[in-house]
């Protein structure tokens, strides 16, 4: 027994524990822009090496010294939103499946936000967000191979557009995933370049030319506007930060903007077209989009359950009886599409404030920090959320609980770094 006990405290005192995490977590950023299905078990092993470390107290020091109050305390808050509406939910397994869906909520926060300054070092987030560039690029080269093997087989060119071409996943967190690469290379560039060769740099421009690419391949509407809107902004900081650099990010903002008009002008699925559909069959009332009456249902929903909710499990059920009440008969199990709506929908009020919070997490130490990436993540998630419910689906919820704690850690280990310089 007493060996058993002086082995453990050596792993602790090597960081053992760390390394071990380190993997898995790297290998979480690796497969994340590829597939969600390793992420729970990843989660429950990390979490399990997380208890085995078992110093609490340090834990709680280190939580208490990495934001972890307050921030940290709303990253935890938004696992209150299923849990609480679990109660009163009728539908169990769509609760179930919430449930799962929102656990990296719990693990990412305590595994990043426990963990020691002194130990992280900006290589280590170096090397993660790195992954995640490679597993993102590994999945758009996927994507095209696929697609022009279908195009090429069939003679249908839809098959390198839209939903045709993201076989494995839904185009709208596809186009997510791309944009931060993007972002993520950009930032390199922007930061890091005089420390680059210039293959290397070529290499990144190339690399991120090759994703914006892809975001206008997957041709999600919000996601081609919020790439566009997100490299505008980088340009203006890049200007602000060293004003030459207008002379060749301005031709690049007008190239970037000129080529995304011409693929969407040629391409035979133009999702921005203008259209009429007619979705009412009491009506001759005509809409260009569906989610107006998804929208309209899902508030009807709100009205009929305030202040509580109707449960975590039963909004989608609620919105598609409440779509299907008005008239509508084209056939189609509704979401919300509207992250927010469908948190007061399922958890009413107190599930609305929690998850405004947690929102304002990513803002707040970005701006305490002057981390424009953080800010650009409450850009990105608030925008997403919009249209989507990016919470509901794995795709989107492991991203966002993965990533806003990592950056926050990172921002953190930045100031401990420059603090130490000084």
């Amino acid at each position: 027994m007493n060996s058993n006990a002086t082995y453990l405290q050596t792993l602790r005192t090597d960081n053992a524990f760390f390394n071990a995490s380190f993997l898995l977590m790297a290998l979480a950023m690796l497969l994340l822009p590829f597939t969600t299905w390793f992420m729970w078990p990843i989660g429950v092993l990390l979490m399990t090496l997380w208890v085995c470390q078992w110093n609490w107290r340090e834990k709680w020091e280190n939580f208490k010294a990495n934001d972890g109050i307050p921030y940290g305390i709303f990253l935890l808050g938004i696992c209150l939103i299923p849990l609480l509406g679990f109660i009163n939910s009728e539908n169990m397994p769509a609760a179930w499946s919430t449930l799962e869906a929102y656990i990296w909520f719990l693990f990412a926060p305590l595994i990043f936000l426990t963990t020691s300054t002194k130990i992280w070092k900006r290589q280590h987030f170096d090397v993660l967000l790195s992954l995640f560039v490679i597993g993102a690029a590994a999945d758009l080269v996927c994507l095209f191979l696929f697609g022009i093997y279908r195009t090429a087989k069939t003679g249908n060119p839809n098959f390198m557009f839209s939903d045709k071409f993201c076989f494995n996943n839904h185009h709208t967190y596809t186009a997510l995933y791309f944009t931060f690469a993007y972002l993520l290379i950009f930032e390199r560039l922007l930061n890091r370049q005089h420390e680059m060769t210039k293959k290397r740099t070529i290499g990144l421009y190339l690399l991120g030319f090759f994703f914006a690419i892809g975001v206008l391949c997957v041709y999600s509407r919000a996601g081609i506007l919020i790439i566009l809107f997100m490299h505008t902004l980088w340009c203006l900081y890049a200007v602000y930060r060293k004003r030459s650099r207008w002379k060749y990010l301005l031709p690049l903002t007008l190239f970037v903007f000129g080529l995304f008009t011409i693929m969407i002008k040629t391409s035979p699925v133009n999702r921005f077209a203008a259209y009429s559909i007619h979705y009412n069959q009491n009506s001759d009332d005509k809409q260009t989009d569906r989610r107006w009456f998804i929208w309209k249902a899902a508030w009807d929903g709100v009205v009929g359950s305030m202040p509580w909710g109707v449960g975590t499990g039963d909004g989608n059920d609620v919105v598609t009886e409440n779509y299907y009440k008005s008239g509508h008969y084209d056939e189609v199990n509704c979401n919300a599409h509207n992250q927010l709506l469908f948190v007061l929908l399922t958890n009413g009020i107190l599930g609305l404030v929690i998850t405004l919070l947690y929102f304002i997490t990513p803002l707040c130490t970005g701006i305490k920090h002057r981390d424009l990436m953080l800010v650009s993540l409450f850009l990105l998630l608030f925008s997403n959320c919009l249209f989507e419910c990016m919470f509901e689906r794995r795709a989107g919820s492991y991203f966002f609980a993965v990533i806003i704690p990592l950056l926050m850690m990172r921002a953190n280990v930045r100031k401990h770094e420059n603090s130490l310089e000084q």
